[in-house]
Protein backbone atom coordinates (compact mmCIF):
# COMPACT_ATOMS: atom_id res chain seq x y z
CA UNK A 1 0.00 0.00 0.00
CA UNK A 2 2.58 2.22 0.81
CA UNK A 3 4.42 1.62 -2.11
CA UNK A 4 1.23 2.65 -4.36
CA UNK A 5 0.38 6.24 -1.97
CA UNK A 6 4.10 7.01 -2.66
CA UNK A 7 4.20 6.42 -6.64
CA UNK A 8 0.67 8.51 -6.41
CA UNK A 9 2.37 11.25 -4.36
CA UNK A 10 5.31 11.34 -7.17
CA UNK A 11 2.75 11.75 -9.70
CA UNK A 12 1.14 14.85 -7.91
CA UNK A 13 4.61 16.70 -7.37
CA UNK A 14 6.38 15.30 -10.64
CA UNK A 15 3.72 17.18 -12.43
CA UNK A 16 6.26 19.51 -12.83
CA UNK A 17 9.56 17.32 -12.86
CA UNK A 18 10.53 14.25 -12.73
CA UNK A 19 13.95 14.64 -10.79
CA UNK A 20 13.64 13.50 -7.26
CA UNK A 21 15.81 13.39 -4.81
CA UNK A 22 16.02 11.80 -0.89
CA UNK A 23 16.19 14.16 1.78
CA UNK A 24 15.29 17.89 2.22
CA UNK A 25 14.95 20.85 0.05
CA UNK A 26 18.15 22.65 0.11
CA UNK A 27 17.54 26.64 1.54
CA UNK A 28 19.03 28.25 -0.97
CA UNK A 29 19.47 32.11 -1.44
CA UNK A 30 17.27 34.36 -3.60
CA UNK A 31 17.79 37.46 -5.43
CA UNK A 32 17.96 40.06 -2.86
CA UNK A 33 16.13 43.37 -3.26
CA UNK A 34 14.18 41.90 -6.22
CA UNK A 35 11.64 44.18 -8.03
CA UNK A 36 8.49 42.43 -9.87
CA UNK A 37 8.22 44.82 -12.26
CA UNK A 38 11.43 45.25 -14.03
CA UNK A 39 10.92 41.05 -13.82
CA UNK A 40 7.89 41.53 -15.74
CA UNK A 41 8.21 40.88 -19.51
CA UNK A 42 9.39 38.73 -22.17
CA UNK A 43 11.49 36.05 -21.06
CA UNK A 44 12.91 32.88 -23.08
CA UNK A 45 13.62 29.46 -21.89
CA UNK A 46 17.22 28.68 -22.58
CA UNK A 47 18.19 25.45 -20.83
CA UNK A 48 15.98 23.58 -18.57
CA UNK A 49 16.02 20.29 -16.10
CA UNK A 50 12.73 17.97 -17.38
CA UNK A 51 9.69 19.06 -17.36
CA UNK A 52 6.79 16.73 -17.57
CA UNK A 53 4.43 19.49 -19.33
CA UNK A 54 7.32 20.77 -21.70
CA UNK A 55 8.11 17.35 -23.02
CA UNK A 56 9.91 17.50 -26.77
CA UNK A 57 8.57 21.33 -27.16
CA UNK A 58 11.10 24.03 -28.23
CA UNK A 59 10.27 27.83 -28.73
CA UNK A 60 9.33 28.49 -25.33
CA UNK A 61 8.51 31.93 -24.70
CA UNK A 62 7.27 33.43 -20.73
CA UNK A 63 5.62 36.40 -21.04
CA UNK A 64 5.07 37.91 -16.95
CA UNK A 65 2.83 41.08 -17.33
CA UNK A 66 2.76 42.96 -13.65
CA UNK A 67 -0.96 43.03 -12.07
CA UNK A 68 0.54 44.31 -9.24
CA UNK A 69 3.58 44.60 -7.15
CA UNK A 70 2.92 41.16 -5.46
CA UNK A 71 1.59 38.96 -8.56
CA UNK A 72 2.24 38.09 -12.51
CA UNK A 73 -0.11 37.09 -15.18
CA UNK A 74 1.96 34.25 -16.54
CA UNK A 75 1.57 33.26 -20.53
CA UNK A 76 3.88 30.14 -21.66
CA UNK A 77 3.89 29.81 -25.05
CA UNK A 78 5.54 26.84 -26.79
CA UNK A 79 5.58 24.40 -29.93
CA UNK A 80 4.93 21.08 -29.71
CA UNK A 81 7.09 18.07 -31.60
CA UNK A 82 4.13 17.79 -33.92
CA UNK A 83 4.43 21.60 -34.56
CA UNK A 84 1.49 22.94 -32.67
CA UNK A 85 1.35 25.87 -30.75
CA UNK A 86 0.40 25.70 -26.92
CA UNK A 87 -0.42 28.42 -24.69
CA UNK A 88 0.00 28.02 -21.06
CA UNK A 89 -1.90 30.37 -18.52
CA UNK A 90 -1.09 30.55 -14.77
CA UNK A 91 -0.35 33.56 -12.37
CA UNK A 92 2.61 34.12 -10.01
CA UNK A 93 2.41 35.27 -6.44
CA UNK A 94 5.08 36.29 -4.39
CA UNK A 95 5.28 35.10 -1.04
CA UNK A 96 4.99 36.85 2.20
CA UNK A 97 7.20 39.59 1.53
CA UNK A 98 7.20 41.60 -1.93
CA UNK A 99 11.22 42.26 -2.42
CA UNK A 100 12.35 38.10 -1.75
CA UNK A 101 12.10 36.90 -5.21
CA UNK A 102 10.09 33.19 -3.85
CA UNK A 103 6.35 32.51 -5.90
CA UNK A 104 3.87 30.24 -5.84
CA UNK A 105 3.47 29.55 -9.44
CA UNK A 106 -0.25 28.47 -10.46
CA UNK A 107 -0.77 27.21 -14.49
CA UNK A 108 -3.53 25.86 -15.90
CA UNK A 109 -2.55 22.56 -17.42
CA UNK A 110 -4.06 19.99 -19.50
CA UNK A 111 -7.71 19.94 -20.77
CA UNK A 112 -9.46 20.36 -17.14
CA UNK A 113 -6.80 22.93 -16.30
CA UNK A 114 -5.34 21.17 -13.74
CA UNK A 115 -3.47 23.42 -11.17
CA UNK A 116 -0.85 22.49 -8.90
CA UNK A 117 1.07 25.51 -7.48
CA UNK A 118 4.50 25.12 -7.18
CA UNK A 119 7.32 27.27 -5.53
CA UNK A 120 9.61 29.07 -7.96
CA UNK A 121 12.53 30.99 -6.84
CA UNK A 122 14.41 33.25 -8.64
CA UNK A 123 18.11 33.11 -7.15
CA UNK A 124 19.84 35.68 -9.48
CA UNK A 125 18.25 38.11 -12.13
CA UNK A 126 19.67 40.13 -13.93
CA UNK A 127 16.69 42.09 -15.67
CA UNK A 128 18.51 42.61 -19.26
CA UNK A 129 20.26 39.15 -19.55
CA UNK A 130 19.38 36.22 -17.43
CA UNK A 131 17.35 34.62 -15.04
CA UNK A 132 18.16 31.10 -12.91
CA UNK A 133 14.77 30.18 -11.68
CA UNK A 134 14.77 26.99 -9.52
CA UNK A 135 12.04 25.24 -7.68
CA UNK A 136 12.22 22.71 -4.84
CA UNK A 137 9.11 20.87 -3.04
CA UNK A 138 8.88 18.26 -0.52
CA UNK A 139 7.21 15.25 -1.40
CA UNK A 140 7.45 13.49 2.00
CA UNK A 141 9.58 13.78 5.14
CA UNK A 142 11.86 11.46 3.22
CA UNK A 143 12.38 13.37 -1.01
CA UNK A 144 11.80 16.43 -2.66
CA UNK A 145 11.60 16.97 -6.22
CA UNK A 146 13.10 19.88 -7.96
CA UNK A 147 13.65 21.14 -11.34
CA UNK A 148 15.60 24.41 -12.89
CA UNK A 149 14.91 27.06 -15.76
CA UNK A 150 17.54 29.42 -17.49
CA UNK A 151 15.28 32.11 -19.10
CA UNK A 152 17.04 35.01 -20.93
CA UNK A 153 16.06 38.03 -22.46
CA UNK A 154 17.73 36.86 -25.90
CA UNK A 155 15.89 34.25 -28.14
CA UNK A 156 19.50 33.30 -28.39
CA UNK A 157 21.67 34.04 -25.58
CA UNK A 158 25.56 34.29 -25.81
CA UNK A 159 27.74 31.58 -23.98
CA UNK A 160 28.70 34.02 -21.67
CA UNK A 161 25.39 34.99 -20.81
CA UNK A 162 24.59 31.09 -19.88
CA UNK A 163 27.77 30.43 -17.84
CA UNK A 164 26.87 33.03 -15.66
CA UNK A 165 23.42 31.86 -15.32
CA UNK A 166 24.63 28.39 -14.83
CA UNK A 167 27.31 29.32 -12.20
CA UNK A 168 24.41 30.16 -10.01
CA UNK A 169 22.99 26.47 -9.58
CA UNK A 170 26.94 25.64 -9.04
CA UNK A 171 27.39 28.21 -6.39
CA UNK A 172 24.49 27.02 -4.39
CA UNK A 173 24.93 22.91 -5.04
CA UNK A 174 21.95 22.40 -6.78
CA UNK A 175 21.52 19.45 -9.08
CA UNK A 176 22.02 19.76 -12.52
CA UNK A 177 20.55 16.76 -13.88
CA UNK A 178 18.61 16.29 -16.67
CA UNK A 179 19.48 19.64 -18.55
CA UNK A 180 18.28 20.44 -21.72
CA UNK A 181 18.69 23.17 -24.05
CA UNK A 182 15.44 24.40 -25.47
CA UNK A 183 15.79 24.88 -29.08
CA UNK A 184 14.86 28.47 -29.93
CA UNK A 185 15.56 28.11 -33.47
CA UNK A 186 12.57 28.48 -36.52
CA UNK A 187 10.30 30.19 -34.15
Amino acid sequence: MFQYVTVFALFLCGINSQTVHEGNCPDVPVQENFNLRKFAGVWYEAERSYIVFEEDSSCTKHTLTAVSNTKLNVLISLIRQDGQSDLIHGTATLNDKPDEAKFTVDLKLGPRHFSQPTPYFALEVVNNEYASIWSCAQIDPLTYQEFSIILTRSRNPSKETLKKARNVYKRNNISWEEVQKVDQNNC
